[in-house]
């Protein structure tokens, strides 16, 4: 038994077929065709339900998951946020990643390109990077590609998009240009790390845990990214939304949080950083500004961390900072909150975003091992 009470032989016991469901579901291949496809679509904040809506779907129903046990809803109480239920019960666990992107609202042409307004946290030095500019959606599907240019960040942190067309309209949406890669030699992806990621690995979760006879549901959300307020309330407000129309008896009693977990201040120190050993988790974040997770939930993490090593499953505790993500408007309706993610750097782009396919694989298959937990009466028992 554990130091709390939970034994990880009596999940094994309940699901006998758990290591092979999860060999077969959660594969590299897998996990990188819908990482790619997301990333790709363009989705800056609140376009997220128009424009990675059909998209889920269409993951969803040419995946490896059980479809009789998997619900959509692309716009879910008229939040924002898709959600993928799993299961016909209530769900025992919420988790919670998002889909919108940094993106930037033009001024007024200038006579060589448009200041920029971030609508996000502009985190980049001083330099030119890709950038593209997009249309208003039209319906449902991507959003139209209206011109390329660069975005130029100046020594003043000012930031603009230069290009050749003088006649975007005010507050046309720019974002970063950088197609989804992965380099199977070094493992390396790239792309919309910031979350595509984490929205990547709970679809695949749920199609392995469609599998199973157990209840979740998977939040992809908007509006994580901006406005760019430092308080709490200035961010997560498609979750906040979700969250404030969902009934009382319908609030979750534990929820998981998946962002990345950067390794900028590591990698600036000379540090050794978390890449390559697995998801990462930790126990608060932006300093206990966000979550602070409950002293018995960290200690599962902990627990997890070795139970799953021998199954080739890595886990790490991440030893520095962690930003704030949906654990904000999570932890307005239960204390139980787990932050968990995978290393990552460079996330809004200073440098092309980076992390490594060995770790996003490893944080697919900790959710899984969670949500089972999560649904055993005896280690709800133990931990909530």
């Amino acid at each position: 038994m554990s130091a709390v009470g939970y034994s990880p032989d009596r999940l094994l016991a309940r699901y006998p077929e758990l290591m092979a469901t999860l060999e077969r579901t959660i594969t590299a291949e897998a996990y990188f065709q819908i990482f790619q496809q997301l990333s790709d679509n363009y989705s800056p904040t609140l376009t997220v339900s128009r424009v990675q809506g059909a998209l889920v779907e269409q993951l969803l129903s040419v995946g490896s998951g059980n479809m009789e046990r998997m619900t959509l809803d692309r716009n879910a109480r008229h939040s924002g946020t898709i959600t993928v239920k799993v299961g016909s019960g209530k769900p025992t666990v919420w988790l919670s990643a998002h889909a919108d992107v940094c993106s930037y609202l033009t001024g007024a042409w200038d006579g060589s390109g448009y200041p920029l307004t971030p609508f996000c946290m502009h985190r980049v030095s001083a330099g030119a990077r890709p950038a593209m500019a997009l249309a208003a959606p039209r319906g449902y599907g991507p959003l139209e590609r209206l011109v390329e240019g660069v975005m130029v960040t100046d020594e003043h942190d000012h930031v603009r998009f230069e290009t050749a067309r003088d006649d975007l309209p005010l507050h046309t949406r720019v974002v970063h240009h950088r197609p989804a890669s992965w380099d199977r030699v070094t493992g390396a992806v790239s792309g919309f790390l910031d979350n595509q990621a984490g929205s990547a690995a709970l679809l695949l979760a749920a199609q392995a845990l469609s599998h199973f006879e157990v209840n979740a549901l998977m939040l992809i959300n908007d509006e994580e990214e901006g406005p760019v307020d430092k308080g709490n309330q200035g961010f997560s407000r498609a979750a906040n939304r979700l969250l404030h129309r969902t009934p009382l008896d319908e609030l979750p009693d534990y929820a998981i949080v998946v962002d990345g977990h950067g390794q900028e201040d590591l990698l600036r120190r000379g540090a050794p950083t978390t890449f390559g050993k697995g998801a990462s988790f930790t126990g608060m974040s932006s300093q206990a500004r966000g979550a602070v997770t409950p002293p018995q939930l960290l200690e599962f993490a902990r627990e997890l961390q070795g139970w799953a090593a021998p199954f080739g499953v890595g886990m790490v505790e991440h030893p520095g900072y962690v930003g704030r993500s949906d654990d904000i408007s999570l932890m307005q309706f239960t204390p139980n909150v787990s932050i968990v993610g995978y290393p990552g750097a460079y996330s809004h782009f200073d440098q092309p975003p980076l992390s490594y396919m060995h770790d996003l694989v490893a944080l697919t298959k900790v959710l899984v091992f969670m949500v089972l937990a999560a649904n055993d009466e005896a280690w709800q028992e133990a931990y909530l």
